[in-house]
């Protein structure tokens, strides 16, 4: 990093013109100068000075220099210098932090070079915990991406940008659904990773709003190295570091980019005529005969318009929906002061034909630091984020689950002119339209505003004593505050229906609907920490020492209050209330209320010895405030070691070994705390005996309803809630054991890990220790463990081949999880019920029970021959299971384990970039296997009534011919389709509705180009691209995308599919 600041420092990026030429007098003899010209940039594509151009082999050369803006508006370079090289001359390209290059200069006039970083430096620093290291020096395992790279991947959510880039790092992105940021984020699948934001812990909602063009890079410590968070670190961590101001003139940076978003898998209703067809053949799949419900005269009323119905789907859904974002930013700076200012803005659309499902951004950034006197800067870093999510009063996925319940064959409009919507034939008399439009049924306004603060003085003692050079201090201080305020406005609403007899139309108050009804909700949240940390940096001739100790304390506060009140009128203000029936209150979540405290002492030992032995030690003593006492405070240390082979001198000095740029084996080991989910744990109270609201009328539930206490008679006595004092942190052991290696030049390199995390103490309940008759649960106590373990290989070649650049990374991942020691367990109720759901001890975890598929019944003596129970409604395209116990009967007791959850254990990628001259190409493929999920309520069956869950998908099914053959006749002729016979369903956990989640997409692919410079605005940079997300899904699972979970019975909010056109300018 250092070597790249000096690079983007001498480029002065944006103040000169883009395509920099140079003049090198090149002598082919002693009194004949022949001039070469060309350009000379960076990766990506700014102009480079200060480059050092020689004639290879003598001390012909000059230093490049902008002297004028020609006609053309190129900027002209002039060389200085002497002397004679043969006709077949080389030029060497040389800049400090980059690939020095050698290029021939044969016959050609004209050389476009591009320079490189020199990506296998060891002085390359990487972001750890609580401060930066080489990356040679490095020994656990820590991978990281820069922002540059995360923003070719176009997404609202930075984490999703993630996805694919670090090994590792998985991110399952469950919706698409404005402003909700539903998605699983994990490091190799151990839970939910700490947080941090500029040296902060801060939220994942922080870092999901984040502006990703604000972020520097983010930094992963996947292993040991994450010891020195402690609490709440043993799931790994994410360091997220934010742009900051560079010396050198002010640099004005805009990027603006517009969005089209289309649902990349959304299950259509099925027309009119289709819900007809298939609700026959329901109701013709009876095995002592079944008839038609709609006649031809049925179909043909819908054909001439004798009957109105309704295309739910253009009614309900646009087409595509918009999402844009804008964002600008001002940085720079002198020696002593430099700053870095920006401002965003981002809107997203549903696509809900109404708009009212919407969600929008405003972030706000000031990072600057400044030098105050000699040693001593001052850094403060402020930032601020508005958004506020919009949704009808009905929530997204209540509003699809509606839609494919939703009667086909009546109309959205109880009128011909579509002003009264109707609510005869609809099931419950739920319209979907008015629960989509917030005018109509009401709205939820979630608004949150975000403040983020640190300052902190960093002293230099080096400056004072050279006794003390490498000696530095830091104090920080920081305070975070949100505040949520939340509207829910509950509206009244009328629904319509034609009454043929009086030539008018019913209507009706939905019920649903009344009365009208306001709730108002405040949160605020708070966090105060503050840290004090030495550190020490020096190397004594080949040793090199470093090391820093440090104290950290932090303080959050949560609080919150609502009111709600049934309105008069219907009016979106409390004042509109009446008092009957309101209420006030306070939410009494862990989430919302609370005041949490830690503490804690944190050190750690660098040493290294030639750069070739490499050890660390570091340790954290952590305090938590949601223990009792005796419990607080645990010690967590880790220790890891490095060798880096490639630097031994029986490498360096070989020629057989010249290959080999980089070779260095480590390992890792440490002792992580967490106090997981605890929140002031208590043991819960009961009430004895159980009592109802009329136990002073008699018995309730077979026991007298109270008993005689101090000579009074209660109904009940309710003991309080007891703390539990017993309970304490759970511990995570992790190993990590690891090869790092590139050669060729970065031709090919690899790195390769093997993590196994063992945690004990987790948190769990006797449950089938404590007889239900008492009437409380047991206490949480240090019970369970498991254990996590899995590989993690990252591959990579880079290369160059003229002005043609690329690179190439492919990552995977596979972790397994597996329960040690279960311990909720009982009562059972037989020997198969114990085997199944007992012995989890030693088992792994995420394994489905249910029915293996032994095929379909392809005919009439498929069905007679296949020698299992059957029952008499059994037709061809039914589905066949495996008899597993061998009863010679399909039932429960067949149930097995057959599949994954939905959670895949392995994730993998591949990703491409490249550049040609202006041109710019990035790539990401992405995927995941060995995952599974079950197809529920309108994706299992149809379901509904007058048409409704007919979704197109049914369509594909095994079907007579003939509609109107009787199914159950031996004779009939069969067409074949992917369901069973409409009315014929697969048992939920089988094979046949359970399916595989692996998939393999394009996840991102985008595509530059940067135009060259213009004569009157040559410092101006612009660059325009075209990018696509989600464009192509190779999967096994229909219907529905393959990360599209089974949470919400399978009805959340699709994912998109996004093309995006945006440009980016700088000057």
């Amino acid at each position: 990093m250092e070597n790249t600041n000096k690079r983007k420092t001498g480029s002065l990026r944006g103040l000169i013109a883009a395509l920099l030429c140079l003049i090198v007098p090149y002598m082919a003899s002693a009194q004949q100068a022949v001039t070469v010209q060309g350009r000379v940039t960076d990766a990506e594509n700014q102009p480079l000075i200060g480059v050092s151009v020689l004639v290879k082999g003598t001390t012909t050369g000059a230093t490049i220099t902008v002297v004028e803006v020609n006609a053309d508006g190129k900027a002209v370079a002039a060389g200085s210098g002497s002397g004679t090289a043969p006709a077949d001359g080389t030029l060497e390209f040389a800049f400090l932090g980059l690939k020095t290059q050698d290029i021939e200069i044969g016959s050609r006039s004209i050389i476009n070079v591009v320079m490189e970083e020199d990506k296998t430096s060891i002085d390359e620093v990487v972001v750890v915990g609580y401060g930066v290291q080489k990356r040679g020096s490095v020994t656990g395992a820590v991978a990281g991406v820069k922002g540059s790279e995360m923003i070719q991947t176009k997404n609202e959510n930075p984490q999703n940008m993630l996805a694919g880039r670090v090994a590792g790092l998985r991110v399952w992105q469950k919706s698409s659904e404005p402003g909700t940021f539903s998605n699983s984020f994990d490091i190799r699948g151990m839970g939910s990773p700490l947080v941090i934001i500029d040296g902060i812990p801060r939220t994942t909602e922080e870092f999901q709003r984040l502006n990703p063009n604000d972020i520097e890079d983010v930094s992963v410590l996947k292993d040991a190295s994450a010891a020195i968070y402690g609490v709440r670190a043993a799931n790994g961590v994410v360091l997220v570091t934010t742009k900051q101001g560079r010396e050198g003139q002010a640099k004005v940076s805009y990027n603006g980019s517009f969005t089209f978003q289309v649902p990349s898998k959304m299950p259509k209703l099925a027309n009119a005529y289709e819900a007809m067809t298939l609700y026959n053949e329901q109701s013709m799949n009876k095995v002592d005969g079944g008839s038609i419900i709609y006649t031809e005269d049925d179909f043909e009323a819908f054909r001439n318009g004798t009957r109105r119905t309704t295309d739910w789907n253009s009614l309900l859904f646009s087409d595509f929906s918009p999402q844009t974002q804008h964002d600008i930013s001002i940085s720079g700076g002198t020696e002593k002061t430099k700053y870095y200012v920006s401002m965003g803005y981002f809107y997203q659309e549903g696509f809900f034909r109404s708009g009212d499902l919407n969600y929008d951004k405003i972030n706000l950034r000031s990072n600057l630091s400044t030098k105050i006197t000699k040693g001593l800067t001052f850094d403060l870093n402020i930032s601020g984020i508005a958004d506020q999510r919009n949704t009808p009063y009905t929530s997204s996925v209540d509003i699809i689950r509606n839609y494919w319940k939703q009667g086909v064959l009546y109309p959205a409009y109880a009128d011909p002119e579509n002003t009264m919507l109707n609510y005869e034939g609809l099931d419950l008399q739920q319209n979907t339209i008015a629960m989509m439009d917030s005018d109509i049924s009401g709205y939820r306004k979630y608004d949150q505003k975000f403040f983020e603060s640190s300052a902190a003085l960093n002293l230099d003692f080096g400056a004072f004593a050279p006794a003390l050079q490498g000696l530095t201090a830091k104090g920080l201080f920081s305070f975070d505050y949100r505040l949520n305020n939340n509207e829910i406005y509950r509206k009244e609403y009328y629904l319509y229906a034609y009454d043929e007899d009086t030539d008018s139309y019913n209507h009706i108050v939905y019920n649903g609907s009344s009365p009208s009804q306001l709730r108002r909700e405040q949160y605020s949240k708070q966090q105060v920490l503050g840290q004090f940390v030495i550190n020490y940096d020096r190397t004594f001739g080949r040793h090199h020492v470093s090391g820093l100790v440090g104290w950290e304390v932090q303080k959050r506060i949560g609080d919150n209050f609502y009111a709600q009140r049934d309105l008069a009128y219907s009016s979106p203000y409390l004042m509109a209330g009446v008092d009957a029936g309101q209420l006030g209150g306070m939410s009494s979540s862990y989430n919302d209320i609370y005041e949490l405290a830690n503490e804690a002492l944190i050190g750690r030992v660098n040493y290294d010895f030639d750069n070739r032995y490499l050890i660390e030690a570091q340790f954290r003593y952590d305090g938590s405030s949601k223990f009792a006492k005796g419990h607080q405070w645990g010690f967590f240390p880790s220790a890891s070691a490095g060798w880096r082979i490639s630097e031994e001198p029986f490498i360096k000095n070989s020629d057989f070994f010249s290959f080999i740029d980089q070779l260095k084996l480590r390992a890792s080991y440490g002792v992580l705390g967490d106090d997981g989910d605890l929140q002031y744990d208590w043991a819960t109270g009961y009430t004895y005996p159980s009592t109802s609201g009329n136990a002073e009328k008699g018995y309730y539930n077979q026991y007298a309803p109270g008993y005689i206490f101090g000579g009074e008679f209660v109904y009940a006595a309710t003991p309080l809630a007891l703390p539990n004092e017993n309970i304490t942190w759970y511990t995570s052991h992790t190993f990590n054991i690891g090869v790092d290696f590139e050669g060729w030049n970065g031709l090919f390199g690899f790195s390769l890990d093997y993590f196994n995390r063992y945690r004990k103490g987790m948190f769990a309940r006797r449950s089938g220790d404590l007889p239900t008759v008492v009437g409380a649960s047991a206490p949480r106590e240090n019970l369970d463990s498991d254990r996590q373990f899995g590989l993690e290989l990252e591959l990579t070649h880079r290369n160059r081949i003229g002005e043609f650049a690329y690179n190439i990374k492919a990552i995977a991942t596979i972790t397994r999880n597996k329960y040690l020691t279960a311990s909720e367990k009982g009562p059972w109720g037989n020997s198969y019920d114990r085997w199944r759901n007992d012995n989890l001890t030693h088992r792994y975890q995420g394994i489905q029970f249910g029915y293996e598929s032994a095929g379909r019944y392809e005919s009439w003596e498929d069905i007679w021959s296949y020698d299992i129970y059957k029952d008499r409604d059994v037709l061809p395209g039914d589905y066949k299971y495996v008899d597993w116990n061998g009863d010679g009967e399909i039932n429960s007791l067949d149930e097995h384990p057959f599949a994954f959850d939905q959670t895949p254990w392995m994730n993998f990628s591949l990703s491409f970039d490249a550049t040609y001259r202006n041109f710019d190409l990035s790539l990401l493929f992405q995927g995941s296997a060995l995952g599974s999920m079950e197809y529920k309520e309108p994706l299992y069956s149809i379901w509904g009534s007058n048409g409704g869950g007919t979704l197109e998908q049914y369509l594909d099914r095994w079907h007579p011919v003939d509609p109107n053959a009787d199914p159950y006749d031996p004779e009939t002729e069969w067409v074949e389709g992917y369901y069973g016979y409409t009315g014929h369903y697969p048992k939920s956990n089988s094979e046949f509705n359970r399916v595989s989640t692996s998939y393999l997409r394009l996840k991102s692919i985008e595509i530059g180009y940067t135009l060259p410079k213009f004569k009157r605005v040559s410092t101006m940079s612009l660059r325009v691209y075209a990018n696509a997300y989600n464009l192509f899904t190779i999967t096994g699972v229909k219907f529905v995308d393959p990360e599209h979970p089974d949470d919400d019975l399978g009805r959340m909010y699709p994912l998109n599919r996004t093309y995006t056109l945006g440009l980016s300018l700088s000057f």
